[in-house]
């Protein structure tokens, strides 16, 4: 999987919550979505409560230094027993307009919704203006995970990701996949500047992914190209899916999961038991008379086969005659060329074999 040591333990914890509830330019254009209208800033205005006995000349310097963090309305005043940092929006949903109340404390700090500043901190005291300006009130205790984003939005991202490709794969342009891919969801797919010249070449796609979801099959058509898909979103916009260069990223969507299942209930194919001698055949011409008795898709790593200088189209392997199944007869085939078979499943628990390189990285 994409980086598995880095996001594979966040990623299954959180579906597991998430369970419990034609040219490169013409891909471009199709695939950015045009910018939205620029609207007015929203207004923020602020009334901060002062702890009994804190000097005047205190309060005016909050005053100055609020001004210079870009707010012109604000007053202090003495705090009450009842007095706590909240948040409300006394506008519209269309044009909000936010009133704040904050506490500044005897030691001079001032306590917001989500936040705690020391006079002067104008990096902070800012970026917590522009949080609540752009993404509004919700962001300001949102709590993110994985990809930086909310549980909210990660369930939106799957809801998206888990539709099935319609389309058969296997013999199209990687980029023509993706771009298909990108047409049918509601998430904007931006292609990085880095990923641009991997996605104008003319690799296509050896496997047939039809049936797999399309967050499975985007990370699967990616991977060959050194591309990952990154779902993110940038202040003030909404979630997006990012295609970048793996050196730019530590973490990415990956081609599909771990099972929950047993493999057994998974894939009861995998263990039908058979007659078999395999005697000095190439690898792919083997696995090619495998599949359509194993019933699953067969994704291959090809990454880690160049990598590790693996070519399933010369090497020849073999399996001495006996009783065996069939998930044993992979496992000895792939063995010997330095290859290991995972059962994995994609977003809709829907069972397919990643072949990939048996050393760890």
């Amino acid at each position: 999987m994409q980086r598995d040591g880095r996001i594979l333990l966040p990623l299954l914890t959180w579906r597991k919550k998430m369970r419990s509830r034609q040219l490169l330019a013409s891909l471009l254009l199709l695939l950015f979505s045009p910018l939205p209208l620029l609207q007015a800033a929203p207004l923020v205005q602020f009334e901060l409560a002062a702890a009994p006995g804190f000097p005047v000349t205190g309060q005016r310097k909050w005053i100055d230094f609020m001004k210079k963090c870009g707010i012109t309305s604000i007053r202090i005043r003495g705090a009450k027993a009842s007095d706590e940092p909240e948040v409300d929006n006394i506008g519209t949903a269309a044009r909000p307009i936010y009133e704040v109340t904050g506490l500044i404390s005897a030691d001079n700090r001032l306590y917001l919704v989500g936040g705690t500043f020391r006079h002067g901190d104008k990096t902070g005291l800012s970026g917590w203006i522009n949080k609540l300006k752009l993404d509004g009130i919700e962001a300001l205790t949102a709590r993110t995970g994985v990809f930086g984003l909310t549980d909210k939005q990660l369930v939106m991202v799957h809801e998206q990701l888990v539709r099935p490709v319609e389309f058969s794969t296997r013999g199209q342009k990687n980029s023509n996949v993706l771009q298909r891919i990108a047409r049918q969801l509601d998430l904007q797919v931006t292609v990085e500047a880095s990923a641009r010249v991997a996605m104008a070449g003319n690799e296509v796609v050896v496997e047939e992914m039809q049936k797999l979801t399309s967050g499975t099959v985007m990370a699967a058509v990616l991977r060959p190209l050194g591309l990952v898909l990154v779902p993110d979103r940038p202040q003030g916009q909404p979630v997006r899916l990012l295609v970048t260069s793996t050196a730019t990223t530590a973490e990415s969507w990956p081609v599909g999961w771990p099972p929950q299942k047993t493999p057994g209930n998974l894939a009861p194919d995998l263990f039908k038991f058979l007659n078999v001698e395999i005697r000095d055949i190439v690898l792919q011409e083997a696995l090619d008379a495998l599949k359509p008795r194993i019933g699953l898709p067969m994704l291959m790593d090809h990454n880690s086969m160049v990598r590790n200088r693996i070519d399933p189209k010369t090497v020849k392997v073999t399996v001495p005659a006996g009783r065996t199944f069939y998930k044993k007869i992979l496992d000895r085939l792939l063995s010997q060329v330095g290859l290991t078979c995972q059962l994995r499943v994609d977003e809709a628990e829907k069972p397919f074999l990643w072949v990939t390189s048996a050393k760890k990285k």
